[in-house]
């Protein structure tokens, strides 16, 4: 899946970073998992030399802080991950809304604000706030003719869908929104 200079699609990238993300969150999370049983072991070692039933020997207090600093380190890793996992799901569905649109002629206006598209018919329909591209092209799959038709007006009006998908800009003007 290469694009027209020759380098990755974003879709293609985002997924090889998510899939590295999520590879390394795995391995991270196996070694918290590991050293927090064996930090267990440490620390029940200690309680028996503290409350006398075991003789210190070589027992290395070391080993504790070193234990509890490296789950604190690979869960930070597992945590982080899944906060950057999330943000790249999020900006890939975003991204792949705009594209939708472009593709399908929507246009981000500034007066009228928001993504705006004209029907065959010659109507514009206001499709969603300028920050608000995912619903955008949920409005606009709506209105699209083929087999991913959304529901008619009657339709949306029995299931109680208080905002339309989309208005047209004489509903704008009538509303005073711009």
């Amino acid at each position: 899946m290469e694009d027209e200079k020759g380098g990755m699609s974003m879709k293609t990238t985002a997924t090889a970073v998510a899939r590295t993300l999520r590879d390394k969150s795995e391995t991270a999370r196996e070694l918290a998992l590991r050293e927090l049983k064996m930090l267990q072991k440490d620390l029940a070692t200690l309680d028996k030399i503290l409350t006398g039933q075991r003789k210190a020997g070589d027992f290395a207090l070391f080993d504790v802080v070193h234990g509890a600093f490296e789950i604190f380190r690979n869960a930070s890793m597992v945590l982080e991950n899944e906060g950057l996992l999330a943000d790249i799901e999020k900006e890939t569905a975003a991204s792949q809304a705009r594209e939708f649109l472009d593709r399908h002629g929507a246009t981000l206006l500034t007066k009228p604000a928001g993504w705006h598209w004209i029907s065959p018919k010659g109507e514009m329909r206001l499709l969603g706030r300028p920050l608000e591209a995912e619903k955008a092209a949920e409005a606009l799959r709506a209105l699209l003719p083929g087999t991913r038709r959304g529901k008619g007006k009657a339709a949306a009006a029995a299931a109680g869908d208080d905002a339309p998908a989309a208005a047209t800009t004489a509903d704008l003007a009538a509303g005073g929104g711009d």
